[in-house]
């Protein structure tokens, strides 16, 4: 059937990794994605709600009423913001700050939540040893959980600032006494949020050390839909949710209001609000 749709507008399908693209003139596809879009939202039918691979399994299943959820495989920024942005999908739960800005005239960004950003690693991992003493030049030394160049552009750049961008890569690990004879894997250096942890279980523990960053969730819907009455009971389940969630995770902050995620900054400065309630590190005899 895609195949046959493609004849149609004259174009043909791509794929690129585990994405199909189309190849062509999109502008008459473009207007009918259009055309069926307005019908979903004016007509009472079900809207199409995707969310990142680790916020929907949180905050959209299961999926919010009048929705269809997505499969949460993203693990970018550029591509469901495209499938937005041409009509695909009509609301997308994104990981603030990677997300459109105030201005951008065709989409709106709405903020739900803040929290910090951690860095984690396995229970036995040799880093622990280090205890508070522990750095970023001492976990640069091991691979980082690894992330497509461009994936998300404004946490790339924090990376980069603490040199753990790409380190996750064989040439670029710096401590070649343990490489070749551990799991890189058991060594891998994670990031989660006071939510993402909440999905790992007792498997990983945070190391002492805070990213110069505040990240959140961000609900996206087009620019004309802002206001409808199903984005603003698709904010109301998903605030519930997060609400529901708040004592789970002390550490996040459930944002109200239409505000872009950074026009609601925190009350405190960054570092006095979140660095002391991280999750305390366990007492190794060396810590």
């Amino acid at each position: 059937m895609s195949r046959k749709c493609a004849e149609v507008f004259g174009l043909s399908l791509v794929r690129g990794g585990s994405e199909w693209s189309v190849k062509g003139d999109t502008t008459l596809l473009n207007l009918e994605r259009r055309v069926h879009q307005a019908v979903r939202w004016t007509s009472g039918r079900h809207l199409r709600l995707e969310a990142q691979h680790w916020s929907g399994p949180l905050l959209c299943e299961p999926a919010p009423a009048g929705w269809i959820a997505g499969c949460f495989h993203f693990h970018e920024y550029e591509r469901p913001l495209q499938l937005l942005r041409e009509g695909v999908i009509d609301a997308w739960v994104a990981s603030y700050p990677d997300v459109p800005a105030a201005t951008d005239p065709a989409i709106a960004c709405i903020g739900l939540s803040r929290m910090p950003i951690w860095l984690v690693v396995d229970q036995s991992h040799p880093l622990l040893e280090l205890g508070e003493q522990v750095t970023f030049a001492d976990v640069a030394a091991y691979p980082c959980m690894p992330l497509p160049d461009g994936a998300f552009p404004k946490f790339q750049a924090v990376l980069e600032a603490c040199g753990l961008w790409n380190v996750g890569s064989p040439e670029r690990i710096r401590n070649p006494s343990w490489f070749g004879e551990v799991n890189c894997e058991d060594l891998l250096v994670g990031f989660a949020t006071p939510l993402s942890l909440l999905l790992s279980g007792d498997c990983c523990r945070v190391l002492p050390l805070k990213l110069p960053l505040e990240v959140g969730d961000a609900l996206l819907v087009p620019r004309q839909y802002e206001r409808a009455p199903q984005t603003l009971q698709l904010l109301a389940d998903l605030r519930s949710r997060l609400e529901s969630l708040a004592g789970a995770a002390p550490d996040m902050v459930v944002l109200d209001g239409f505000e872009h995620p950074s026009a609601t900054p925190s009350d405190k400065p960054f570092k006095e609000q979140w660095l002391p309630s991280a999750p305390s590190m366990p007492k190794t005899s060396k810590g």
